[in-house]
């Protein structure tokens, strides 16, 4: 009789571990998660225009030109003929800087160079500072006073050659963030 009770025992204890195993199949699921990620931008930081501007901020032909010209398939570089006509006269170059692209644009640098240090001549920088952003498809103006200072004795104005350079990097935060999990 022992032996009958301990394989009903047995019996019994398997068909529960049978009814377990499938009571825990009947009540699980497997979740699949599919996916693709792709990633493109475009970056095209240029020159949109340039002009010559008098002191009240309106067109100013009468100093000269000032026009967008475009080296390695962008509209990268700015060609001015500036004529200045006495001490003390001066004309305002405005450029407005576009970003084309869908990144956005920092200034990490801004230069100017050439003949910037003569007595006779002065290029008066605008508020444009490193570290500005240019949001995609956005822009951003500056100007710069070229100017044949009005202390000046000369009586000719030597021809002057500058140049001013920008340089811009993208702008993009890292995605930095762990993953979380909640339950309802």
């Amino acid at each position: 009789m022992k032996k009958s009770k301990k394989s009903h025992a047995i019996i019994v204890l398997i068909v529960l571990l049978l009814a377990l195993a499938i009571g825990y199949a009947a009540f699980s699921s497997t979740l699949t998660i599919n996916g693709t990620a792709t990633g493109t931008s475009d970056w095209e930081v240029v020159f949109e225009s340039a002009t010559l501007k008098n002191a009240e901020g309106g067109t100013d032909a009468d100093h000269g030109t000032a026009s967008v010209t475009t080296t390695t398939n962008t509209n990268d570089t700015i060609t001015a003929s500036i004529e200045l006509a006495y001490p003390g006269d001066g004309v305002i170059l405005e450029a407005v800087v576009k970003n084309n692209g869908s990144v956005p644009a920092e200034l990490t640098n801004f230069d100017i160079t050439g003949d910037t240090s003569d007595a006779d001549f002065e290029i008066v920088q605008s508020s444009i500072a490193e570290g500005e952003t240019i949001d995609a498809g956005g822009t951003c103006t500056a100007q710069f006073a070229i100017k044949w200072k009005a202390d000046s004795t000369a009586t000719d104005l030597e021809t002057k050659t500058f140049t001013i350079t920008y340089e811009y990097t993208q702008d993009t935060t890292e995605f930095n963030t762990t993953p979380t999990h909640t339950d309802a």
